[in-house]
């Protein structure tokens, strides 16, 4: 069978230029691909993988509406995971799909193949832990596009996993959680403290309004809703202990302002909050709510010379705390929002070093174990 593969470059409108592949096969329509505004070298590749394919038998012509990589994961976005997924989980998504579209640029779905995926990943400068999260992201989406009928199967459902080592995050002693706290500026305080003492996902925080706090029942309640979804789409409360209550309604007058300990002397550490800022616990200057406290958690930890722990460590410090105190894994397993309370006692409750060396010395001692030995006493008369 003979066979060609052609390209042809054109100018839009805004003067960008673009390329286009023909296929031509015998006995078959002319097939007209879109690659977009990539680079001349990169076009040719695509023309080469092309013919390839041609010949060995293995090209596979798209459905009659094909749809860009780029295109495809903004309708992902946009009717799926918008409307399935927490806001939060939403911006994770989208960051882990910029450098994939960058990537594959002009790339129809059905132009990626399973090993231009791996060859993408395998070539990302970060951890096995974090390739794996976007390994995650981009079999969401490409399982869609078979759902949804654009591809006949998904190229990226037999990649394997890489190796991870990092273990995620992990919950703070109680000695390094005050280290933490007195280094601390008043943003990065406010945050630590309600996390710490609340147990909320980062998400959760990111949405809590202070409409949400019961001051008269000394509760808060997480919220699920049409438009604040948890991540298990249920709504839960939690009690405030007395210190926790105390921050809350001292943080409805004052705005932790984010620029304090930036190095200016002048720069207070709280604002009397204005109107647009009763809204949510943590916002902005104006207003608008704030989605992220990565950058704020690792610097204080920093500050502190403390390693490994992340926004979701604050949350299994809190449960980490609760099982201090011996609160019981079912009301623990509540007050975290679990479904199972094998994730409760598994993955959030960690024992430090210092509770391994308590139990030890509340071990009886060896001599109040051993039964008494009676002295035999000789009292004869010489």
């Amino acid at each position: 069978m003979r066979v060609k593969v052609h390209l042809r470059s054109y100018s839009t409108k805004k003067d960008k230029r673009r390329w286009l592949l023909i296929v031509r096969e015998q006995g078959r329509p002319e097939q007209y691909i879109q690659l977009g505004p990539i680079s001349k070298d990169e076009a040719e590749k695509r023309r080469v993988i092309t013919l390839n394919d041609l010949l060995t038998g293995t090209y596979k012509r798209g459905p009659s509406v094909r749809l860009f990589f780029g295109e495809f994961c903004d309708r992902v976005l946009s009717e799926y995971v918008a409307g399935t997924r927490a806001p939060r989980t939403l911006v994770v998504y989208r960051e882990c799909l910029v450098q994939a579209r960058k990537h594959f640029t002009g790339w129809h779905l059905d132009q990626i193949r399973r090993q231009d995926l791996e060859k993408f990943l395998s070539e990302l400068p970060i951890a096995g832990r974090t390739k794996n999260i976007r390994l995650s992201v981009l079999r969401v989406v490409l399982r869609k596009a078979v759902e949804w009928g654009y591809l006949d199967e998904s190229p990226a459902e037999k990649i394997a996993r890489w190796r991870e080592e990092s273990v995620g995050s992990r919950a703070m002693t109680p000695t390094e959680l005050g280290r933490v706290l007195d280094t601390a500026t008043s943003w990065e305080s406010s945050v630590i403290k309600v996390m710490a003492f609340s147990g909320m996902r980062p998400g959760e925080l990111s949405q809590l309004k202070f409409e949400d706090i019961r001051w008269d029942d000394g509760i808060v309640k997480v919220v699920s809703d049409h438009q604040r979804k948890t991540k298990n789409r249920k709504s839960r409360i939690i009690p405030l202990s007395p210190e926790l209550e105390q921050l809350l309604r001292f943080l409805w007058d004052h705005w932790p302002n984010m620029q304090h300990g930036n190095g200016k002397e002048a720069t207070p550490a709280f604002l009397p909050r204005t109107q647009e800022q009763r809204q949510y616990v943590f916002c902005h200057r104006d207003g608008r709510q704030v989605r992220l406290f990565r950058k704020c958690v690792a610097s204080a930890c920093r500050k502190a010379g403390v390693v490994g722990v992340t926004p979701h460590g604050l949350r299994k410090t809190f449960c980490s705390l609760l099982a201090r105190g011996g609160v019981h894994p079912k009301v623990a397993q509540k007050l975290m929002g679990h479904s199972d309370v094998r994730m409760t006692m598994d993955i959030y409750t960690e024992i430090g070093d210092d509770q391994l060396r308590d139990a030890v010395n509340g071990l009886p001692a060896i001599r109040d174990l051993q039964k008494p030995r009676l002295r035999v006493v000789n009292t004869a008369v010489e």
